[in-house]
């Protein structure tokens, strides 16, 4: 039977070793407390690292998209908007022609009466060149210039046509990996597409000043196309609106798994790190007497 010497140093090196494990330890679970974490390096859970990295990722990215949809809710609300109030201007431009198209009127009543065509002209021109946050909503991705230009008479200084300034480029917005909506509606497509609205009122504004009935009830069925047309674009914004709507509360779902997977992850349980903390303070204390115990002076060490 052989038998290996211990030898002093050998005794003190293993004591150091014992010890620096224990102060590691101890190191550890201080450290979760301070951070809440149970993972503070890769080297804790390699795993675990992963997922948390992984769920980090997925929650940014996603809180991203939430933003992008919050950018487009101001676009898409005023497109709403001025859409409803481009509803009524012609809405009332079809009474007003019914009005002037009965025959009953005088020149003078259709005079009148065209004077507010004319005001319904300059509001809808005002409503093509609506602008958010600095840009024209309707003048597709040429959205920092006017969306529209009007060609005024030189005498009245009425309006006499409208030029369309912009492009039928959409704006997509990003919304998840793999979908982009598009959040804004093109002045050509809204005001010039199968029926030029504002050529419309401008028509009926003329033919009221010249007492023209037949071509004032063909402006009836203008009118009625143009409504049409704008209603279309109404119901394209609505859809878009409820399709983010609903995204939005899929992506917060999304982020609330994650951040939940994330805690699981990571985050540490108190009361059990309090519990490991405590037993280890005594583990370190005891290995720190017995260490001392070991470590006693011998005749060897006064003697070299």
């Amino acid at each position: 039977m052989s038998y290996t010497r211990v030898s002093q140093s050998m005794l003190v090196s293993q004591v150091m070793s014992n010890l620096n494990s224990q102060t590691r330890k101890l190191m550890d679970l201080q450290n979760q407390l301070s951070t809440g974490q149970c993972i503070n390096a890769p080297s804790d859970d390699p795993i675990g690292a992963r997922t948390a990295l992984n769920s980090r990722k997925t929650i940014q990215k996603n809180e991203q998209y939430v933003k992008n949809i919050a950018l487009a809710d101001p676009i898409l609300n005023d497109t709403s908007s001025t859409l409803d109030t481009v509803i009524n201007i012609l809405q009332r431009a079809e009474e007003l022609t019914v009005q002037g198209s009965t025959g009953t009127n005088s020149q003078d009543d259709l005079d009148y009466i065209a004077l507010e065509v004319n005001e319904l002209v300059e509001m809808m021109v005002d409503s093509g060149n609506h602008v958010t946050n600095g840009r024209y909503i309707f003048g597709g991705t040429c959205s920092l210039d006017e969306a529209f230009t009007a060609t005024t008479d030189a005498t009245t200084g009425e309006i006499t046509a409208v030029t369309y300034n912009g492009n039928s480029e959409k704006i997509e917005m990003q919304v998840s990996d793999r979908t982009s909506v598009a959040i804004n509606e093109t002045g050509d497509a809204v005001f010039q597409d199968s029926e030029d609205i504002f050529q419309v009122l401008i028509n009926i504004r003329d033919n009221l000043r010249s007492g023209d009935q037949t071509a004032l009830g063909s402006n009836l069925t203008d009118l009625e196309n143009a409504q049409s047309q704008v209603l279309s674009a109404t119901a394209r914004v609505g859809a878009t609106q409820n399709r983010l709507e609903t995204m939005t509360s899929q992506l917060e779902d999304y982020i609330s798994n994650s951040e939940e997977l994330l805690s699981l992850t990571i985050d540490i349980d108190y009361a059990d790190v309090y519990v490991d903390l405590s037993a280890q303070e005594n583990a370190y204390q005891a290995a720190l007497s017995a260490a001392s115990q070991v470590l006693q002076p011998s005749l060897l060490d006064f003697l070299s």
